[in-house]
């Protein structure tokens, strides 16, 4: 048992290691993860219903030159999945030091009844959105104190079963889609721009005049005095620490409002000519004005001041690395003003590398983030990540349960991928869940070109997972690579074909004829059937609306494309056959191809003859899955996603359930491939527990 000074309910351990989480909870970590899911696991079923009858407030309208000591606002419900015109407000509900707390201009209508009652927001926050949507002839505002029941009367009851906490809880579950369908969602900043040096050095920022380059080239500009860099670094440092950066609930609101969420920040009376100077001679890298034409207000999209923000972090960090003395105060306190800075507002596409997975950085970001009941991390953590899978928190608080273990059985529950192939690492036990989480999720993700690297790795998941203690029990299909094909040879310009039309580019058409005919001449007639009817079906596809096409056709048209690419760069190909631990020797057609960019293994190159482009006896084995997101229910939302994975994995061994054998495997690395294969269902694996998460106990 836990010792009796530690709390009955363990609140935030956000903080605590992996082994003293393990001496808390008196048991091991794995058998602590599949007691989680065992108790408190359920299928995400959010009702949508909230959605369609969405309480907004109506623009108030006030007589021509009338003053009112109370300005009226009354209500109207919309359907959010057909009308999208309409403002998502986000704000801190505590008052900045710059901010006025008065509150009870503004009487809201009541939900029932036409009765109208002082509004708790604070004057200044409705006077400011009004304001904006004034300017951007925008009638409707959703706003959470209003548009969400927030008077449960006092109800305790443990199923949170009080018709209030129903409305309640369907409205939080779904506040991410408020925000994410508003065609304009708005974040309120409280601290103020005060003086014409902050606003010159905010529009050289936006305006990507302190830096040049991209990617890893990002630094600071040789056309500017470095020292403005430092200043502006030191404002930024300063609007940062705004609250709203720090709010759990916030950061959501911002995340799921992307590209449309704007950000609202006050400036000073004086400062309004020299705004709307910036606005008329000065865009954007991507040629919009900046900052608006809001009366008292900077008006920046969210993601542009991420991104300059993050781009100047970048350079400035590699400027304190180029010039670091050790001795000097103030480059220290430049240096980490940088990574306060990149781990408030760092934007993943600049300070994620291209294979990794943006999982391990939002659950970082969010535990930083403050919020009133920390239990919110997961729904928070959920929500952004698109998991349909969620933990009963009741349960987990009345089980005593780890807040940080709940995160991470979430995390894996939702298919995210363990890369149990590495080595222990002898640190692991004295890890944080989060740390753990960064150190050990894969993140050897190999993106196609034409595809954004973040969004491809975002769909790399696990499905159908269960937590087990000898591993992470999935489906799909299982392969064995018998046969290596080298492409060296092979001609550059592919091979003729009769139609070059296709959603696949020309080239990549010939390549693919050309493996066709490779097959065929090799005696490998069911594949290169296959790749046959696959280059006449993309001749159809071309026809069809990409938004039409279905995940099948989506993910098809991907590998095919990557097939064909890799022949033109001339790397091997593998030839894969479906494969079960109980199967007996006896003939089995190839019926997927995968890309060995390296040329296998090292065991395996030495099989490659000299003499023939194929080479046999080598045994490489490969998993994938892929699924398309969960869409059955018109009435729910699942927050599913589309899921694929390819892997070479080991077969470590095998392992009984309701079944059968089953094998259970660990994964060597990232493996992309063409799989044809229809009407053949998917087999159980287990992917053994990482060895060092297994050996964390009391």
């Amino acid at each position: 048992m836990p010792p009796t000074d530690w709390p009955l309910v363990l609140g935030d351990d956000g903080s605590s290691s992996l082994s003293k989480i393990a001496r808390q909870q008196d048991n091991s970590i794995v058998p602590l993860l599949v007691d989680i899911q065992s108790n408190s696991a359920t299928t995400q079923s959010r009702v949508l219903s909230f959605l369609e009858n969405l309480e907004c407030l109506r623009f108030p309208r006030r007589p021509n030159g009338q003053k009112a000591s109370a300005i009226r606002v009354s209500r109207e419900r919309i359907n959010a999945f057909q009308l999208r015109q309409y403002v998502a407000l986000s704000y801190t509900c505590t008052a900045s030091k710059s901010e006025d707390e008065t509150a009870g201009l503004y009487h809201v209508q009541e939900r029932v009844g036409q009765e109208f009652e002082p509004s708790r927001v604070r004057n200044s926050i409705l006077g400011r959105i009004f304001n904006y949507m004034r300017t951007i002839y925008v009638d409707l505002l959703w706003i959470d104190q209003h548009g969400i029941i927030q008077d449960t009367n006092g109800c305790k009851r443990p199923k949170f079963d009080h018709e209030a906490c129903i409305q309640k809880r369907e409205g939080m579950e779904v506040m991410d889609l408020v925000y994410k369908f508003s065609n304009h969602p708005v974040g309120l900043l409280g601290r103020p721009i005060t003086s014409a040096q902050e606003l010159e050095l905010l529009a050289n920022l936006l305006q990507r005049k302190l830096t040049s380059g991209t990617g890893a080239y990002i630094q600071l500009s040789r056309n500017r005095n470095p020292e403005e860099a430092w200043t502006a670094l030191e404002m930024l440092h300063r609007i940062t620490k705004d609250d709203w950066w720090h709010r759990g609930w916030i950061f959501q609101e911002n995340y799921k409002g992307g590209i449309k969420m704007n950000l609202l920040i006050k400036h000073s009376e004086k400062l309004e000519d020299l705004k709307r100077f910036y606005r008329r001679n000065m865009r954007s890298p991507y040629g919009s004005p900046i900052f608006g034409n809001i009366d008292g207000e900077l008006c920046i999209r969210s993601v542009d001041f991420l991104e300059e923000a993050t781009r100047l972090c970048l350079a400035c960090r590699k400027a304190i690395v180029r010039h670091h003395i050790p001795s000097n105060p103030g480059m220290r306190e430049r240096e980490t003003a940088v990574e306060r800075i990149l781990q408030t507002v760092g934007k993943y596409t600049l300070v994620l590398k291209p294979s990794e997975p943006m999982t391990p950085r939002i659950v970082a970001d969010i535990e930083k983030r403050q919020m009133k009941d920390h239990w919110d991390r997961l729904a928070i953590t959920a929500n952004c990540c698109q998991y349909s899978t969620r933990l009963n928190v009741r349960q987990l608080m009345q089980d005593n349960a780890s807040l940080s273990l709940a995160m991470l059985a979430l995390c894996l529950l939702n298919g995210e991928v363990l890369h149990n192939g590495c080595p222990a690492n002898p640190r692991a036990s004295e890890m944080t869940v989060s740390e753990f989480l960064i150190e050990s999720l894969f993140d050897e993700f190999n993106s196609p070109s034409n595809q954004h690297s973040l969004t491809f790795n975002r769909s790399c998941r696990f499905f159908d997972v269960s937590l087990t203690n000898y591993g992470i029990e999935t489906r799909g299909h299982m392969w064995k690579i018998h046969k290596i094909i080298d492409t060296c040879e092979w001609p550059p310009q592919g091979a003729w074909v009769k139609d070059l039309s296709g959603m696949l580019e020309p080239s990549q058409r010939k390549q693919l004829a050309y493996f066709a005919r490779h097959l065929a001449m090799a005696g490998h007639t069911s594949l290169s059937k296959s790749v046959k009817e696959y280059l006449e079906r993309d001749t159809g596809l071309a026809r069809i609306p990409n938004s039409n096409l279905s995940f099948t056709d989506r993910y098809m048209h991907t590998m095919a494309s990557e097939v064909a690419n890799a022949i033109a760069r001339a790397s091997p190909l593998g030839l894969g056959c479906l494969w079960t631990p109980d199967e007996c020797v006896g003939y089995k057609p190839y019926m997927a191809v995968f890309i060995l960019e390296d040329g296998g293994t090292p065991s395996q190159t030495s099989d490659m003859s000299g003499e023939s482009d194929e080479s046999d006896d080598v045994e490489v084995f490969a998993f994938t899955a892929s699924r398309p997101e969960d869409c059955s229910s018109e009435e729910y939302d699942s927050n599913d996603l589309d899921r694929h994975v390819s892997f070479e994995v080991e077969v470590e061994g095998v392992v009984g359930n309701t079944d059968g054998l089953i094998p259970q495997l660990r994964i060597r690395r990232w493996l992309p491939g063409l799989c044809f294969f229809s009407r053949v269902s998917r087999a159980h694996v287990v992917f053994s527990w990482p060895r060092d998460l297994e050996s964390i106990s009391p």
